[in-house]
């Protein structure tokens, strides 16, 4: 009764409840703190399968992106200095052209009807999610993905790749790892190149979510609300950092990833 009074809160969908609405997204939200902060981004694909199962794919987005700006913000500030431009340049140019194929396959499935673009995006989201999920699994148990060339083509494939994906499951950090994990670059300038990459990324992705109508003035009241939770979530992710095993609490991530992706792609199915 509180929260359905409260006029200032956001207004939950009308087939989810508010105690599923509120808990989901805050803990969403919190967990993209601590991974931005704390594990390096990539334990941050929990984030948007979860908010997805609390409101419809394209309104889970459009707040998403000003929320993992904010948590790039405190990133970016906590790795300041300790990134590599000649390994993000060409990236960054693939990136560009992979957030326009995004942004052109949106707009074709917008032009069918409000129910299809739904399906699809929840297929979409959570089709990706179990795929990252299931490439990093493999990589924690041992498996070699193959080495890829650090040279400009590959380069820009694989931030085409990340740009693409980003654009459409905010999910891309596990691409860029892996590609940048082969190049030699040391864990610190590695995790900076990360964070400062999918900072310009979610930026230049700004425009095409407003053109889209991803980003309205409904989306940004619902992400200022919930951004005042990142710096609890940065804050733990710099404690947990030097207190908790990273490679199980990983596991526990993904796990709770392909779970709450593999949960979207049911509703649709069924």
């Amino acid at each position: 009764m509180l929260l359905s009074n409260a006029t200032w809160l956001p207004i939950p969908p009308t087939d989810t409840s508010a105690w599923v609405y509120y808990s989901l997204v805050i803990a969403a939200v919190i967990v993209m703190g601590i991974a931005k902060s704390g594990f390096g981004g990539g334990v941050g694909i929990l984030a948007v399968p979860l908010i997805a199962n609390a409101m419809p794919a394209d309104r889970a987005l459009g707040v998403m992106l000003p929320i993992l700006i904010v948590a790039d913000v405190f990133a970016v500030h906590q790795h300041r200095g300790q990134w590599s431009w000649p390994h993000m340049r060409p990236a960054l140019l693939g990136a560009a052209i992979g957030i326009g194929l995004g942004t052109l396959l949106y707009f074709l499935l917008q032009a069918g009807s409000k129910d299809n673009l739904e399906a699809q995006l929840s297929l979409f989201v959570g089709s990706i999610c179990l795929l990252m999920v299931a490439v990093q699994v493999y990589r924690l148990c041992g498996g070699k993905v193959p080495k890829l060339p650090g040279n400009k083509p590959t380069a820009i494939t694989a931030g085409a790749a990340a740009g693409f994906t980003s654009m459409l499951a905010h999910a891309a950090g596990p691409i860029m790892s892996i590609y940048w994990l082969d190049q030699k670059m040391g864990k610190r300038v590695l995790t900076g190149s990360l964070v400062f990459f999918f900072i310009l990324v979610n930026l230049a992705k700004l425009p095409s979510y407003a053109k889209l109508e991803m980003i309205t003035a409904g989306s940004l009241k619902e992400s200022a609300f919930f951004a005042v939770f990142v710096p609890i979530g940065s804050l733990l992710g710099i404690v947990m950092h030097h207190r908790i095993p990273e490679k199980p609490f990983t596991a526990v991530m993904y796990a709770g990833a392909a779970v709450a992706g593999g949960w979207l792609i049911v509703k649709v199915i069924v």
